[in-house]
């Protein structure tokens, strides 16, 4: 028989807002993951959060979808706007599994298309990776306005 994975992909809980912050911690995001976010995402109708989790139930890799209606492709958009991954578990389906139940997810809404955003350099993002699970580069310039960033 097939060796069960340690982890399970299970959406997110209130309670798993310090395990998401240490994972953002990780990629150099202090700020990210705090509880009142972690708790206000959860809730949100068009935004969802599904955790990897060991066998002892902490989070061990995140992935956030969002969903909303658009009007040029006439249907729904989702993005993955992160995936995270503790480092000690990278390499081991985790993230990929992440991204299934994602996928998996934006299908039962109907969604038109699903894209995913990288926050890191391109040259530093796991291009090869995402290319396995089925992602392809877009032809999209992101610009952003500068002065609502937070510092």
């Amino acid at each position: 028989p097939a060796q069960q994975p340690a982890f399970r992909v299970r959406p997110a809980r209130r309670g798993d807002a310090e395990s998401i912050k240490a994972l953002f911690g990780e990629l150099g995001y202090a700020r990210g993951g705090d509880s009142a976010t972690v708790n206000w995402i959860i809730s949100h109708p068009e935004m969802e959060i599904f955790v990897a989790a060991d066998a002892f139930d902490k989070a061990i890799g995140v992935v956030s979808l969002s969903h909303r209606p658009q009007l040029r492709l006439q249907g729904r958009i989702a993005t993955i706007d992160e995936l995270v991954v503790a480092a000690s578990w990278r390499r081991r389906g985790v993230g990929r599994a992440l991204l299934k139940r994602a996928v998996e997810r934006a299908k039962v809404l109907s969604v038109k298309r699903v894209e995913l955003v990288t926050h890191r350099p391109r040259a530093d993002a796991p291009l090869a990776f995402y290319a396995a699970c089925g992602f392809t580069e877009a032809g999209a310039v992101v610009l952003r306005l500068a002065d609502i960033e937070p510092r």
